[in-house]
């Protein structure tokens, strides 16, 4: 072939690879080998944090496009669907539910772990299918998937089977463990970045809506599903309850995210490993290399909070003294309060206040951790302290999760991302583990609320010292 015509030809390859990614003319696609931050900038201090290096969209796109509110209702239904089955599987185990012998003392337990596994081995691998595939086609591919997942579930309520129910939830697990990466990477391909934390406030408020909305449905289906048991065996319209509610939010997933525009994969080149840890390591070391892999301890460092609050309020029954439907309602207001955090914490960012909001989220958690831990069995009081806690929580969360997003590579958002996510549930693991070891030398629930915000406390500390040296303010960066 002639070379002149071959130039040609690479231009026109090159000018549609262009069109084809959402991003501003002028700013250069980063790639995995390139550091997060654009020449001028030294590798400690990066003004304006998240926004300085973060990916662009085409411009002039506001928060409220086709693409973002298709993601933020899939989203809505996606958490929805897995509380859901979830829920229904908890209550079904619970003391005195039809299958609380199946699974043995602590059912729970393995319900919870049987949710949780599968996004450890293959969120990372998730990441990777991401950045290889359209997001936005990979989203549709599992939305499908799903409506086989809820057959299934809908079978083993149905006949009552506990271990086909518990198969269902592993299924939907997976579905879960690829979808997070794909949602998390797809946001900074959706909105404008400085736009980033507030679409972040607004998907996690929905999200925290659609646990306590899945865990209410959950709760009125198991009911009439464990009313329809006639020698054993669930019988008539209600036995298929869990399931209808299940098509219903998988259904209506399904369609919102018929919606989405159609993404560019972000690395189309890269091979697949099916060796789920290889990926951990290798974007570990990646992350590593730049101020990543700190901004994701932070962040999982929030799950693992999460993780030993959701064990100690279900003890708050015994010692309130109150009903468990009661003992809910602490964690809807903590749900609720989390999502009304992240909002306002999204709404109230500028660059000069972004440093502040991660060492200020976690020092309000402190304290309202401390106080639970010494406030006397008070109802009101307790659920006061918890609408102070979620609120800071939001404040710690956002800004992290938007630096993630912003601060990985193009072409490998998707592995960060999943490795992130990963990592979460890691953690939410050693703080089950913390749980178990306190309980077991006697330490009383309400007091572990202690020894949570001594931690807070400390990473407090850390984060306030850790940002002011690497992100500068760009009013500081302007003095100097």
């Amino acid at each position: 072939m002639d070379p002149r015509q071959r130039r040609n030809e690479e231009r026109v390859v090159q000018t549609r690879t262009a069109r084809q990614t959402r991003r501003a003319p002028g700013r250069a696609r980063r790639t995995c080998g390139e550091r997060p931050m654009n020449s001028q900038t030294s590798s400690k201090h990066i003004p304006g944090a998240y926004i300085a290096a973060s990916p662009l969209p085409s411009p002039n796109l506001g928060l409220w496009n086709k693409g973002f509110t298709s993601l933020l209702f899939t989203q809505f239904f996606e958490a929805a669907s897995d509380n859901i089955i979830k829920g229904v599987i908890s209550f079904a185990v619970a003391f005195g539910a039809p299958w609380e012998k199946v699974f043995g003392d602590g059912g729970n337990g393995i319900v919870g772990l049987a949710f949780t596994l599968p996004f450890i081995l293959l969120s990372a691998f998730g990441g990777r299918l991401a950045d290889r595939r359209s997001k936005s086609q990979i989203t549709v591919i599992l939305k499908a998937v799903s409506f086989a997942v809820a057959a299934l579930a809908a079978m083993s309520f149905a006949r009552g089977d506990a271990w086909m129910a518990l198969a269902a939830l592993i299924a939907f697990s997976v579905v879960s463990a690829f979808f997070g990466p794909v949602k998390y990477g797809m946001i900074a391909e959706l909105v404008d970045p400085q736009q980033l934390a507030r679409a972040n406030g607004i998907i996690n408020m929905a999200t925290n809506v659609a646990v306590i909305l899945g865990m209410l449905v959950a709760g009125i289906v198991a009911a009439h599903w464990k009313s329809s048991f006639v020698d054993g065996v669930p019988a008539g319209s209600n036995a298929w309850l869990p399931g209808i509610a299940m098509f219903v939010a998988v259904t209506l997933g399904f369609l919102t995210c018929l919606t989405l525009p159609k993404l560019a994969p972000q690395s189309p080149d890269l091979a697949i490993d099916y060796n789920p840890f290889s990926t951990y390591i290798q974007t570990m070391q990646l992350m590593a290399k730049s101020p990543l892999l700190a901004v994701a301890g932070a962040w999982t460092f929030f799950y693992f909070i999460a993780a030993v609050v959701l064990l100690i309020l279900p003890d708050y029954s015994a010692f309130l003294k109150v009903e468990d439907s009661e003992t809910a309602y602490l964690m809807a207001a903590l749900a609720v309060a989390i999502g009304v955090g992240c909002v306002i914490a999204a709404y109230a960012d500028t660059p000069q206040r972004r440093p502040l909001f991660v060492p200020f989220g976690a020092a309000g958690l402190a304290v309202s951790f401390v106080l639970l831990g010494v406030a006397p069995a008070d109802f009101t009081m307790t659920i006061v302290l918890l609408l102070v806690a979620g609120f800071f929580a939001g404040f710690y969360i956002i800004p992290l999760q938007s630096m993630l997003q912003a601060l990985a590579p193009d072409d490998c958002r998707g592995r960060v991302l999943g490795t992130a996510n990963g990592l979460s549930f890691v953690l939410g693991a050693v703080g089950s583990v913390l749980f178990l070891g306190l309980r077991r030398l006697d330490m009383p629930s309400n007091r572990i609320f202690i020894v949570l915000g001594l931690l807070c406390a400390a990473m407090a500390v850390v984060m306030l010292i850790w940002l002011k040296k690497h992100f500068a303010r760009p009013s500081d960066e302007a003095r100097r």
